[in-house]
């Protein structure tokens, strides 16, 4: 199985570097990375192209036009420039030990999604890994064992209230289970084709993940905990003043009746036909 890992991005990129760091130490190494990008103005090769050499797999960077918050189209854009057999979808802020594309080729079936859970890092604690990861013999789980223990409990937890949340789920006692998020998840293309992909309605930010999530489970696709050896990170970053209250609001509590209800789960406009049709630009940074 091939596996294509999609990074939406959208400037910030010397956390798209930290990423880049860990996916070069994976023991299973992923067939692509697709960047899909969002219009941002910092140059992508300026802060990975010394990195590139390293790489055992290809590397592509997809780019929109800066139009506003497109995450949806971006992640759309990135799977459709996909070749890959299963998709592993993570924020460029993420970051991970050496086992996660193995975790999901060992645990990912089809009609299920692969859900992980990153705990966020303290500000002070981003800089510290990203300078530590600067020394060649830098080993994630070693920086894990630093963190206080309430982090790996509290991703514990969550781990453990996702089973149950699936549990529930499979005696019918919910509609639907793991709640996705979009941080960190994986999937097959085939399930992520049958609903569409994202919904390019969502512009802006807000409830494009869950309705996603939604239309998964109304497709027949469940949630299930991803367990990694070590615990993955989200790497700190100001929070953007503008994300207290979504636009799309009131159009995904209309389209969750809908998906939930009546089993409506193909987006109209997703991977097989743009909400927009503004051009755009792939070139391959990286070929194995």
């Amino acid at each position: 199985m091939k596996v294509s890992l999609i990074v939406p991005v959208y400037n910030r990129l010397e956390h798209l570097r930290a990423q880049f760091k860990c996916l070069l130490k994976q023991e299973s190494a992923p067939h692509e990375v697709i960047i899909t990008d969002d219009g941002s103005k910092e140059d992508v090769i300026k802060y990975i192209g010394d990195l590139l050499p390293l790489a055992k797999f290809n590397v592509k960077h997809v780019y929109q036009e800066d139009k506003g918050f497109r995450k949806t189209r971006a992640l759309n854009n990135g799977v459709k420039n996909s070749t890959g057999d299963i998709l592993v979808f993570c924020d460029q802020d993420l970051v991970f030990g050496e086992d996660y594309i193995k975790t999901v080729l060992e645990n990912l079936k089809k009609k299920e999604f692969l859900h992980f859970r990153p705990y966020n890092l303290t500000e002070n604690e981003r800089d510290r890994f990203i300078n530590l990861q600067n020394d060649r013999d830098f080993k994630y789980s070693e920086f894990v064992k630093t963190l206080p223990k309430e982090y790996t409990e509290s991703v514990k937890k969550t781990l453990k209230k996702d089973s149950i949340r699936k549990i529930l789920n499979i005696l019918k006692l919910r509609k639907r289970g793991i709640k996705l998020v979009g941080m960190s998840y994986a999937l097959f293309k085939e399930d992520y084709i049958k609903v569409n992909g994202y919904d390019e309605k969502y512009q802006g930010w807000g409830y494009e993940d869950d309705d996603f999530g939604n239309r998964l489970y109304a497709s027949g696709v469940t949630g299930k905990p991803g367990i990694t050896k070590d615990i993955q990170l989200h790497l700190w970053h100001h929070v953007d003043p503008t994300k207290k209250k979504s636009q799309n609001e009131e159009y995904y509590s209309e389209r969750k009746i809908e998906i939930l209800q009546k089993k409506d789960f193909v987006s109209k406009y997703g991977y097989n036909n743009s909400y927009e049709n503004d051009e755009i630009t792939v070139k391959l940074l990286k070929e194995v």
